[in-house]
């Protein structure tokens, strides 16, 4: 499963059942069936994320039907479809952080992550693991603020948990 269909289904949790339909012309009218309109673009768009080559998008369907806080987060999962899921954007320069969004994480709550999932780190230990070359590159800088990808948060915190364990 690609990681934009993933961050679908976090905020779509009823289409895991509904992915594979696209497969079959009679599922997919009953996959849409009760569906209303920001669901049944973003069922479109995890199935378009899932079969690039065979399922088509109408981005038409993001003007249509989708606005304020729906639209971003379509358009936050087709850019993380083009940079993660396809590598077709291999420098990326276009970046979405809003206020609450949980695809970034300053330091504070990078290492705020880290001790929720086992890990003893506050802000001044990561800053020094930071500064050591120990943790990876920020994957945004804004205003001089750092900020790491969610992706890059949780692969760190397992390859240090696996560190740990070995020790």
């Amino acid at each position: 499963m690609k990681k934009s269909t993933q961050r679908i289904l976090e905020n779509f949790p009823a289409f895991k059942g509904k992915l594979k339909a696209y497969k079959n012309i009679g599922l997919v009218e009953e996959a849409m069936e009760g569906l209303n309109p920001v669901e049944a673009t973003f069922l479109k768009l995890a199935w378009y994320f899932e079969e690039p080559e065979h399922e088509h998008f109408n981005i038409g369907f993001l003007y249509q039907h989708l606005d304020d806080d729906w639209l971003e987060l379509a358009l936050e999962v087709i850019a993380q479809f083009f940079r993660e899921d396809t590598f077709l954007i291999k420098k990326p320069a276009l970046s979405f952080v809003r206020k609450g969004s949980n695809g970034f994480f300053s330091q504070k709550q990078f290492a705020d992550y880290l001790t929720e999932n086992g890990l003893k780190y506050d802000k001044r230990k990561l800053n020094v693991y930071y500064h050591r070359g120990k943790i990876p590159e920020p994957d945004l800088e804004l205003g001089g603020t750092t900020y790491w990808s969610k992706t890059s948060v949780e692969t760190f915190c397992e390859q240090e948990k696996s560190r740990l364990k070995t020790e």
